[in-house]
């Protein structure tokens, strides 16, 4: 008998454990409202109201600003596999506004957008940084947690 115990516990102690569930990505599907943003180097202020957007699976782009939604909703388009992640805003209406190139991160319920506020034609940024002088505007968002 004590050599079947000693033979369990050796293939109980051999086996593999329990996988570990799969790392789930963070999505930029959800909505979120702004924190603050930054452009030029300088603080901006956030609108009375304050600023919601969200983002569906879809790929369509709400803003709500002020309380009040915009009167058309755009899109957006993005690509995880870039470091960093890319974004594409892109306006309901592309003949009278160009698309916004921006690149994103989320941290847990953090949400970093940088983009050119010169909109369409400007270049992508390469990193999270508005200097004083340049033309890219940063803007930090929270999750809304839903219940």
């Amino acid at each position: 008998m004590y050599a079947s115990v000693l033979t369990g516990l050796a293939l109980l102690v051999a086996a593999p454990g329990p996988k570990d569930a799969p790392k789930k990505e963070p999505t930029i599907v959800g909505e979120w409202v702004g924190e603050k943003a930054m452009s030029a180097g300088m603080d901006l202020p956030v609108p009375k109201g304050g600023i919601t957007i969200t983002f569906t699976a879809d790929g369509v782009l709400t803003v709500m600003e002020g309380g009040r939604a915009r009167p058309e909703a755009g899109s957006y388009k993005i690509d995880a596999k870039k470091d960093p992640p890319e974004i594409d805003l892109i306006p309901p209406d592309t003949k009278k506004e160009p698309t916004v190139l921006g690149i994103y991160k989320i941290d847990g319920d953090t949400l970093t957008l940088c983009f050119d506020r010169g909109g369409g034609g400007g270049t992508r940024p390469k990193k999270f940084e508005s200097a004083a002088g340049d033309s890219m505007i940063v803007m930090t968002l929270k999750r809304v947690k839903k219940d």
